[in-house]
């Protein structure tokens, strides 16, 4: 008799905790719905690396300041686009009202946008998300993602965490992987552990042709910058050291091997490469060559590329110094690094449906890496415009011919000066 109450008792435990695990979940979900929020984005000038068009996207409430009467909302920067874009909001049954991005990252896929509380669609029972610990999140616990996938709203997925160091191919930062259900609209949402309900990611990514493969950006890097942007002490474009060199990470034993790279203490998990040198860029102006290895910034050795990228974070407007490995020789270089933030183009010229913006490390990293910066882009191109119907494209511009002359085009004021004469139907 004895036996089968132990039994018996062990089984009601059990149930219990499985009730009252599942009840906590219903919670964690539910609570969810008072801070998730619709983001609804529609191009108004296409710079950058955007493109025109619409789109949606989720977010989560940040920080409610009732003294100045504003909220903030964390998303991704791809939700929010590297152009200039009409932006609004919306919780769970209310309107849609206006929001103000106030954040990009230069280098994590996230940003900011707030809002005022005194909006008419504010949710009378709006909360703030409280972030967990990203670090001590481990492989196997229950995660739930809360968004807007494909047109739906307010949708809560469950999985579980599948690893926290795999990281999605060309996405910088630290991420958490989970097989909870990520979506197209789901960009920007929380992922949510469903251990204590608190939020550890922002989901951000999915791996195209696999299943149950899905990314968020693990929350502990992105705390800091969240509580510098609602101080005001980052600028809208976020501060990111840039010498005009676009690098990439390689294994060690590729360091060694190919490009003669000597390591003095133990290896580094990843190696930095250099690949390309940009015109007129602090690495080229202090002497960097493709098939360096970056060994030091500063004399700190970065462990990867997100490393490397996090250490040049706050290195903007500052003289820093280089070590590299060229083919086995150890060089030593000064420069001085620029802040990426303040190349962002501040003005645009608009010609026959074309949007043209000053060339700038944006453009030329990520899409033009062997261009120079002496030329101008096309960022859009309006349909059913002249510039449409010619067969312009976006692209870069590096001359102009007009009636039969030729006007060489090197920065924004070339291509005005060409073009600011230019009567309708030549």
């Amino acid at each position: 008799m004895k036996i089968k109450y132990y039994i018996l008792t062990v089984l009601v435990f059990l149930i219990s905790s499985s009730v009252m695990a599942q009840t906590n979940q219903e919670s964690y979900f539910k609570e969810a719905e008072k801070y998730t929020v619709r983001i609804y984005g529609s191009t108004v000038t296409a710079l950058e690396t955007s493109s025109r068009g619409s789109w949606t996207g989720s977010g989560f409430v940040l920080h409610i300041d009732k003294n100045t009467g504003y909220a903030f909302v964390g998303t991704n920067k791809h939700v929010i686009g590297d152009g200039i874009s009409s932006l609004q909001i919306s919780f769970k049954d209310g309107e849609r009202f206006q929001a103000l991005p106030v954040y990009i990252d230069p280098i994590y896929d996230f940003g900011i946008l707030k809002f005022k509380l005194s909006e008419k669609g504010v949710s009378p029972g709006i909360s703030c998300a409280v972030m967990g610990d990203s670090e001590k999140t481990s492989v196997g616990i229950s995660v739930g993602t809360f968004g807007n996938p494909m047109g739906l709203e307010y949708c809560a997925t469950k999985g579980i965490i599948s690893s926290t160091t795999n990281t999605p191919g060309d996405f910088a930062g630290s991420f958490l992987q989970t097989d909870a259900a990520i979506n197209p609209g789901n960009s920007g949402g929380p992922l949510i552990s469903l251990e204590d309900g608190l939020v550890i990611g922002v989901n951000t990514a999915v791996t195209s042709d696999t299943h149950g493969i899905g990314w968020s950006l693990a929350i502990n890097q992105l705390k800091p910058i969240i509580e510098q942007v609602i101080k005001g002490e980052l600028p809208y474009a976020g501060r990111m050291g840039w010498i005009g060199a676009t690098i990439e990470e390689i294994n060690p034993d590729r360091a060694i091997e190919d490009f003669g790279a000597t390591f003095y203490v133990s290896l580094p998990r990843k190696s930095i490469l250099v690949t390309a040198i940009l015109k007129e860029s602090p690495a080229e102006k202090s002497g960097f060559m493709p098939g360096d290895i970056i060994m030091s910034v500063d004399n700190k050795i970065p462990v990867n590329n997100a490393d490397f990228l996090s250490t040049m974070r706050n290195l903007g407007g500052k003289k820093c110094s280089f070590l590299l490995c060229r083919m086995g020789q150890q060089v030593k270089l000064d420069l001085d690094v620029l802040e990426r933030g303040s190349l962002r183009p501040k003005e645009y010229v608009t010609f026959a449906g074309m949007v043209i913006q000053p060339n700038s490390p944006t453009v030329y990293e990520t899409s033009y890496s062997w261009a120079s910066p002496d030329c101008v882009y096309v960022s859009d191109v309006l349909e059913g415009s002249s510039a449409e119907a010619w067969g312009a494209h976006k692209g870069t511009i590096r001359g102009i011919l007009i009636n039969l002359t030729y006007y060489p085009v090197k920065s924004l004021a070339d291509f005005w000066n060409a073009i600011k004469d230019v009567k309708p139907g030549q």
